[in-house]
């Protein structure tokens, strides 16, 4: 792009100079002839003379090797050579001089304008090379700097492929606002992101393997006791129904497992109308029923004509989840309310042996569970249930809710957004 410029910039300045030079040719020869006053023999590049009108020099100096034959031009100017050099010449009459008959003959030799353009080409030349040198060493420090980060990043992510350490970060990035920062800044929300979720399924598959290891430890501890010892058939119903039970309480993990592998899989559902005051009455009767059985007192407060944009099942099994849970570990009172305002309320408040504070940002995880009272023989529980109620709400776009005095109040709640008729 330099060498294009440069040769436009010549072969214009060339072009540009040759008519000026033309032109003040042309001025200075014919003010010499009109007024002798401003004759000047060499001015500018221009060679003046004086001829008399047989061709006799009178005045100035004439060039070196321009032809002394070359006739008069006084219509034009006009260009000759002679050994390889070029001549521009124009002839104009002297005037108002008495006595005095000639003209006066100005020249200018080409070479004075090839200088000019061979000066100005080494010029362009040293400029071009002295610029593409600043701006190649420039230009190199200046990548090399804006891709630092970019290196950085690169650099990081190979050491983490071959260490497997999702705990590096990005540091010493400015906060410039810039698209680096910002691609620093996502690389690292990405790596926090990697990294939790490597460390809960790391704790997943600890949990899942203790929580299948004592199902299986039983189910073979029956068997060979089974098949070394049993001699009656009751001994027999015996190990068989302890081995049933144990591998119900495994059936039951691995349904509920791939359900939530199924939620955790989805990011949309398909939505529809909810009669949710409906699908609350008909959870309040049942578990109504199981109260009475469990010898707590179960109460209820549901709004009417309560309708949710949502999935029915998926909304239907959260709250009985709620509920399951409360009726594990409530002392004396379970209470369910079913509420709209701004935003529809729902939340389910039992006075068990509550939740520690410290506790209550794990619950949600898969296979959590807050103490060995929590999974004693009989509240026995897989810890997943929670975790379901979280993945459904997200789904619905709601909020959970909980709240919670050891031995006082426990409350799980969750809020969902109220939809207007047009989006129903």
């Amino acid at each position: 792009m330099i060498g294009l410029l440069a040769t436009f910039v010549i072969q214009f300045t060339h072009i540009w100079d040759q008519n000026e030079i033309r032109t003040d040719l042309q001025e200075a020869v014919i003010e010499s002839a009109s007024d002798p006053k401003k004759f000047k023999p060499f001015d500018d590049g221009i060679f003046l003379l004086v001829y008399t009108h047989d061709g006799v020099v009178l005045r100035g100096n004439v060039p070196d090797l321009f032809p002394k034959e070359a006739p008069p031009s006084f219509d034009a100017i006009t260009e000759v050579s002679h050994q390889n050099r070029s001549f521009l010449y124009y002839d104009a009459p002297i005037q108002h001089r008495p006595g005095v008959q000639g003209y006066i003959r100005g020249v200018v030799p080409m070479a004075f304008l090839d200088r000019k353009s061979n000066s100005m080409f080494f010029a362009l030349l040293f400029g071009g090379i002295l610029f593409v040198t600043v701006a190649a060493i420039g230009g190199y420090w200046i990548i090399q700097r804006g891709l630092k980060p970019v290196r950085t990043v690169t650099n990081l992510a190979a050491q983490i492929s071959l260490k497997r350490d999702l705990s590096e970060r990005i540091e010493n990035i400015p906060e410039s606002g810039d698209t680096i920062y910002q691609l620093a800044s996502t690389f690292n929300h990405m790596l926090s992101s990697l990294e939790e979720s490597s460390n809960r399924e790391k704790r997943f598959n600890s949990d899942i393997s203790h929580e299948l290891r004592t199902p299986i430890a039983v189910i073979q501890a029956e068997s060979d006791y089974a098949r070394q010892y049993v001699a009656s058939l009751e001994e027999a119903k015996e190990s068989f129904q302890n081995i049933f039970v144990q591998s119900k309480g495994m059936a039951d993990m691995v349904s509920q497992l791939l359900e939530i592998a199924r939620l955790d899989s989805l990011t949309n559902i398909d939505k529809e109308p909810v009669p949710l005051s409906q699908v609350a009455e008909q959870l309040a009767h049942t578990y109504a029923r199981l109260s009475k059985e469990k010898h707590l007192t179960f109460t209820s407060h549901i709004d009417e004509s309560i309708i949710v944009y949502g999935n029915q099942i998926l909304l239907q099994q959260a709250m009985a989840n709620l509920l399951d849970n409360a009726f594990k570990f409530a002392h004396t009172r379970v209470h369910l309310e079913v509420s709209s305002g701004s935003t529809i309320h729902i939340s389910v408040q039992d006075d068990g042996i509550g939740i520690p504070p410290e506790s209550i940002p794990l619950i949600w995880d898969r296979l959590y569970q807050v103490d060995p009272s929590r999974t004693s023989k009989e509240n026995k529980g897989l810890g997943l249930g929670l975790f379901f109620v979280q993945n459904v709400v997200q789904l619905h776009e709601g909020t959970l809710q909980v709240e919670s005095t050891p031995d006082v109040k426990t409350t799980f709640g969750f809020e969902l957004p109220i939809h207007n008729n047009s989006e129903i």
